[in-house]
């Protein structure tokens, strides 16, 4: 096996440690020849030359993101996600991934992985592992968020073999004709699904009649049901770090019905009495935790999943694996 892992780099300034935190656990994890393909257009100069540094990281030159690229004119909008709210620049990761994935597959590499800049393999023989659950027609092991609700591989981790995407030449995200489409509307209702990341997988998959292996939330411990999760006891993913560090915004929540439909209805009345402009103002003029009060426990809590895991990393992800503290 050569195993290429494709990972975007989107780390701000104070999470240097999640960065050298996912490099080590890569190293002690992986004992198969690997090669991590970077993108590093987003990311600090100074973090870049770590990279460079590591003889395992190949950076790969990626065409730059324009914003609105790929949109799709209905997206979200037309399938619900039944509580589970996905956002953030799906589209700009999706689009750097690619770029990855292709590369790692005309280098030879034998079996991808994507990972996300805060997900990481937590124990030796990940990787002949996720392999081994690979058939002819299982073709592809991947996290899911929520087998219920978000049925389809997010790409925190997703893992397969070359000739799946010489093959099929799936695509992590739709184009519009395929999100319009009847097929799609079928994929959706027998698998319902965030519309982020790692759908279109799904959607390839469901068309060809092929499986794959999900990776279900293993937690034996843990403070938060949304962050810091450990999946099939082989990846953690502490979640959401992207799009917290660049709008300070959990990322995505279990929306509770009471709460939500209170809200709903102050902003409705608002927006009825109330000009825009002093509609804004009064807004931002109110604290946080008034503001967007769920947005704002959920932060908290990553806050404090984060620190849990820069304070002990070993201590802490034992304790997500077994529930002993």
């Amino acid at each position: 096996m050569k195993l290429g892992i494709a990972v975007v780099y989107m780390v701000s300034e104070r999470n240097e440690k999640l960065l050298d935190l996912q490099l080590s656990q890569i190293d002690a994890n992986t004992k198969v020849p690997y090669k991590i393909y970077a993108c590093v257009n987003e990311l600090l100069p100074q973090f870049r030359e770590k990279l460079e540094r590591n003889p395992n990281v190949n950076i790969c030159p990626c065409q730059n993101y324009e914003k609105g690229t790929g949109l799709l004119r209905q997206d979200a909008a037309k399938v619900p996600t039944r509580g589970l709210v996905a956002v953030g620049s799906k589209y700009e990761h999706s689009f750097y991934l690619e770029q990855l994935i292709k590369t790692a597959v005309e280098d030879g590499m034998t079996h991808v992985a994507m990972l996300h800049a805060d997900s990481f393999p937590i124990r030796p023989g990940w990787a002949e592992e996720l392999a081994g659950t690979l058939t002819d027609r299982c073709v592809l092991a991947g996290i899911t968020r929520d087998p219920e609700r978000d049925h389809k591989p997010l790409t925190a981790c997703i893992f397969y073999h070359r000739d799946f995407y010489l093959k099929y030449q799936p695509r992590l995200i739709l184009s519009q004709e395929d999100f319009d489409s009847e097929d799609y509307q079928r994929y959706y209702r027998a698998c319902p699904h965030v519309t982020d990341s790692g759908f279109g997988y799904g959607f390839k998959m469901f068309m060809e009649n092929l499986t794959w292996h999900p990776l279900v939330r293993s937690n034996k411990g843990g403070n938060h049901m949304l962050f810091a999760s450990i999946y099939g006891d082989l990846i953690f993913h502490l979640h959401a770090t992207m799009f917290i560090e660049r709008t300070k915004k959990a990322g995505f929540t279990s929306q509770s019905d009471g709460g939500s439909q209170f809200r709903k209805f102050g902003r409705t009345v608002a927006r009825a009495v109330l000009p825009t402009p002093v509609r804004m103002k009064v807004r931002n003029s109110l604290p946080e935790r008034i503001r967007d009060p769920q947005d704002y426990l959920d932060r908290k809590a990553w806050e404090c999943e984060r620190k849990r895991l820069f304070d002990d990393p070993e201590s802490y992800l034992s304790y997500l694996r077994t529930g002993v503290r």
